[in-house]
């Protein structure tokens, strides 16, 4: 550190008011778990370390690598979908705007993740459908009621998303118990829950 930023840093006022720690860092660490974070060490090391450095260089007002961050930002990004997925009207163009990102940069930083943000979106309203008709009680609900309970828009759009996820038609899944709970197993790993 140079002396500028040592400056800074000892005429920095209280940290936790800070925009970075407040919206992004606090939220992230008390949405895990303690057991989460034991399971998770590995993965997390780097996304808590994103988040840090995003923190250091915001009390700090020094630019950091926007590789660095990448991260952290996938991290909040993948949250307030897992928070909002049952929304229908969660689309990637509210994600665009939750994330200050375009939707060119936002397909750009999932570039290496599994899924891109629609597929994440989809994958998780299609695992919450899945839990849903494997429920005891699931022969009360209408086809219809599930797929606005998992957030999707009609119930042809949950219908292509599982046909899309699991290779089979919902009719065929729904005849299948041990197939919904094997399939439920895919879409939480998938979806890192």
């Amino acid at each position: 550190m140079d002396e500028k930023a040592m400056k800074r840093l000892k005429g920095l006022a209280d940290i936790r008011e800070n925009p970075i720690l407040r919206g992004l860092i606090l939220p992230a660490l008390s949405g895990w778990q303690g057991s989460v974070i034991a399971q998770e060490i590995q993965h997390l090391q780097p996304v808590v370390r994103s988040m840090m450095l995003a923190l250091v260089s915001s009390l700090l007002e020094a630019p950091a690598d926007p590789h660095d961050l990448k991260l952290a930002r996938i991290a909040s990004i993948k949250k307030f979908v897992r928070k909002n997925f049952r929304n229908p009207a969660l689309t990637v163009d509210e994600v665009v705007a939750y994330s200050f990102l375009s939707r060119r940069a936002l397909y750009y930083l999932f570039d290496d993740e599994r899924l891109q943000v629609s597929g994440h979106i989809r994958a998780l309203r299609t695992l919450e459908a899945i839990e849903l008709l494997a429920e005891a009680a699931a022969w009360r609900r209408s086809l219809t009621d599930i797929a606005g309970a998992s957030g999707f828009t009609s119930l042809a759009a949950m219908r292509r998303a599982f046909r899309e996820l699991t290779g089979l038609s919902l009719r065929d899944a729904q005849e299948d118990p041990e197939f919904l709970r094997i399939q439920a197993a895919e879409l939480r790993k998938l979806t890192e829950l």
